[in-house]
């Protein structure tokens, strides 16, 4: 039995609690989102990551996060994910 190993990056998701059928957003890079959270004081960016499904920092350049645009306003200077 062979197995290969790709050496494509791969990415995955993650999103805000807000997500729904009809509700607008957009992705952003994971490393930003998590640069946006550590912009905020310790208890918002707690209140605020408990809004979006959980995933290591150090994973960051691996996910995309998934935003409304409500949530993506209370946060600054995110960037769209490529």
């Amino acid at each position: 039995m062979s197995m290969t190993v790709s050496d494509e990056p791969t990415c995955r998701e993650r999103e805000c609690s807000h997500r729904a059928p009809g509700v607008g957003g957009d992705f952003y890079s994971g490393a930003s989102y998590v640069q946006s959270l550590q912009r905020l004081r310790a208890s918002a960016a707690a209140d605020f990551s408990a809004r979006v499904s959980s995933f290591f920092w150090s994973d960051a350049r691996h996910i995309v996060v998934w935003l409304c645009h409500d949530c993506a306003a209370e946060l600054n200077s995110l960037r769209p994910a490529a």
